[in-house]
């Protein structure tokens, strides 16, 4: 065989994998519009600290301090759409029964249910305890792409700081793909470390985020 005929067999490969690849996106997108499309196994309440510690596949701490104040981290984190304002992510957002987020800074109860979506993958959440301005934590209850994920949840803690006027904001964030969760993903731990804590530094940034529009025409 000719070196024009393999060159000519590698460009045909590769544009038929191009093609594929396409299509599997324009699917995956399709798909992130509904983020409890496909259920996921949702984590009790009563064995939160044992996901974390042991079950889930994965599982990382992220710790952040910061001068905001305790009710301004609280409204950040249960009425801020704090991932919207970072390149193709949406959210979180709270489903219409969780209470008006212009009213009660406090309303987010358990039970609540919340989404966010990515441009090919989007998850749904509810909450399973909650202790205002204190704590709150989630479990996963969907996602938009079949057979991906077996189960996942987080978990915010807010205390005092060390030095005056300032808090110290926990992340614990855990889950489990399916089929393949025997692997050691937590070993993938510091390569995550400073994507996420990029992102709590953000919900934490000193410059407040803008409120969600509410639609009162419903």
């Amino acid at each position: 065989m000719s070196g024009w005929a393999v060159l000519g067999i590698v460009v045909a490969v590769l544009a038929v994998i191009g093609i594929v690849a396409i299509l599997a996106a324009i699917v995956l997108c399709g798909l992130a519009t509904k983020p409890d499309r496909f259920a996921v196994r949702e984590v009790s309440a009563d064995s939160i600290d044992d996901y974390f510690e042991r079950r889930a596949s994965f599982a990382i701490t992220i710790v952040e301090t910061t001068p905001l104040s305790r009710k301004e981290v609280w409204e950040r984190l249960t009425t801020a759409e704090y991932l919207s304002s970072l390149p193709f992510l949406h959210g979180p957002s709270w489903a219409p029964d969780t209470g008006d987020p212009d009213g009660d800074w406090r309303s987010v109860r358990v039970g609540a249910r919340r989404s966010m979506s990515g441009t090919i993958l989007s998850v749904g959440q509810r909450v399973v305890e909650v202790d205002d301005s204190e704590s709150l934590t989630l479990v996963g209850t969907g996602v938009s792409v079949p057979l991906a994920i077996k189960d996942f949840a987080e978990r915010f803690t807010i205390v005092d700081g060390a030095r005056p006027n300032t808090l110290t904001v926990t992340w614990q964030i855990g889950g489990s793909p399916r089929w393949v969760g025997f692997l050691p993903w937590r070993w993938g731990t510091p390569f995550m470390r400073p994507i996420l804590g990029f992102v709590l530094r953000h919900v934490l940034r000193l410059k407040p985020f803008r409120r969600p529009t509410v639609d009162r025409s419903a």
